[in-house]
């Protein structure tokens, strides 16, 4: 493909016109080049290319990564665009050769329920094709409908290595309870909206011999305990459990992530290699904590609590400890109300070296922490468990902790007010030999 560009030259005797060409570089790169850039592209937009020349006609066909979006056919809202998508992607993967390899094959099929016309027995179909080309990576973010199947080659793909599955369902859970699980090389795991009985999560267990990292979102478990001896990483976000003692056993875990809203408590064995952690507790009941007792050798922690005395009561009562952490995260919650409270936790972690304090400057009154305000407008506050807190000119008695390995105190808040200034001071003055104090503000949840 040649781009010719017109360029006049007037002489003295007369005019002239000497076009010049400049090759198309594009069109020169290998094969090879072209699919790989052909392959950060949707599969729509990899379709178009084949009207830019003979070369083109047939490279998309050869594209190892594929992309299907629903949302690239105009609206979400239209029975057309579906039927569209629907023939769209039928005819592509038709087009593909029989023994073609693919990488990545990823299927976005999000929206409104009613107008998923014929796309319930069309995907699974994609998926059985997409399953026949042996893909490494396979990602389905589709909307859960009535008559929806995910095929059993699915969990028997024996080149999978990482597989996100997310059923956007609402409420409604689909069942996880494939006949065989296979997955020999599978070392990601990611499902949502899923429901699992004990012997669906056997059958993972199994199947899965190298499995490293597993995020279960939304997720019930109707099942006591869950065992994964090669597992590195877990992440559960708002799962429910059926069992009020479920347990999780991970010996070789290195990280782990647990955002709340569970039914019953999530309690763990030892996990001596876990060495970072995020948890996130949305109740106040003391079994929930069951989990901290299991972080013995954690070295980086980030806890969002809501009342942080509960907190402490535990740690205090069972002998929690935490004698290698360096970096913690606290939050979210009014810092200055609880800094008593937070020095008997921080006592108990002689080598922290980063602490972050999330202060929360909701409760605020006229720009003032509801702790340093007058008595009646901190009645004033619903729901201010903080009106126990100590007076402004108690900041000096307070007694915090003095670690040598201490570097650094960042305080994150929404918003600069003197109820954050108030806190600047309390650290400066109850920690000794402390280099920085920084205080960053965050934009809609972002620094």
């Amino acid at each position: 493909m040649i781009t010719c560009i017109p360029l006049v030259r007037q002489n003295a005797s007369s005019r002239k016109v000497v076009t010049y060409t400049r090759p198309d570089r594009l069109s020169d790169l290998p094969n090879v080049l072209l699919i790989k850039i052909l392959s950060s592209l949707k599969a729509r937009e990899v379709a178009q290319t084949c009207i830019l020349s003979k070369r083109w006609r047939n490279l998309w066909a050869s594209v190892p990564c594929l992309n299907f979006d629903i949302a690239e056919f105009s609206s979400l809202n239209s029975t057309e665009s579906h039927r569209r998508f629907i023939k769209f992607v039928s005819s592509f993967l038709l087009s593909i050769v029989e023994n073609a390899s693919l990488d990545v094959f990823h299927l976005i099929c999000d929206g409104d329920h009613p107008f998923y016309n014929g796309i319930s027995d069309a995907a699974s179909a994609w998926i059985e094709k997409a399953v026949k080309c042996k893909p490494k990576k396979l990602q389905l973010e589709v909307f859960y409908y009535e008559g929806l199947t995910i095929p059993d080659s699915l969990y028997i793909c024996d080149s999978l290595e990482e597989l996100y599955i997310r059923m956007d369902s609402g409420r409604q859970k689909y069942l996880f309870e494939p006949e065989e699980v296979y997955l020999p090389k599978l070392k990601r795991l990611h499902l949502s909206d899923f429901q699992a009985f004990a012997y669906g999560m056997e059958k993972l267990r199994y199947g899965c011999p190298i499995l490293e990292s597993l995020s279960l979102v939304y997720f019930l478990l109707e099942t006591q305990n869950v065992f994964f001896g090669s597992l590195k990483r877990l992440s559960m976000t708002r799962c429910y459990f059926d069992y009020l003692d479920f347990s999780i056993s991970a010996p070789d875990l290195e990280y782990l992530s647990i955002d709340g809203g569970s039914i019953g408590c999530i309690s763990s064995n030892k996990m001596p290699k876990v060495t970072e952690a995020s948890i996130i507790f949305y109740r106040v009941e003391e079994t929930e904590y069951d989990v901290l007792s299991s972080l013995v050798n954690v070295e980086v922690l980030e806890i969002t609590i809501p009342y942080l005395s509960e907190l402490v009561k535990y740690a205090l009562k069972n002998s929690v400890i935490f004698p290698k952490l360096k970096r913690l995260t606290l939050g979210r919650f009014c810092m200055n109300c609880a800094f008593s409270t937070l020095s008997s936790l921080l006592k108990r972690t002689s080598k922290l070296e980063i602490l972050t304090l999330y202060h929360d400057c909701s409760n605020e009154v006229d720009g003032d922490c509801c702790c340093m305000v007058n008595k009646s407008k901190i009645l004033q506050i619903v729901d201010c468990y903080r009106r126990k807190c100590k007076t402004k000119n108690s900041i000096e008695k307070v007694e915090w902790f003095d670690w040598k390995c201490l570097k650094e105190v960042k305080i994150l808040c929404n918003k600069y007010t003197s109820g954050v200034l108030q806190l600047v001071k309390r650290v400066k003055l109850s920690t000794k030999g402390l280099k920085k104090v920084r205080v960053v503000v965050l934009y809609y949840g972002r620094k």
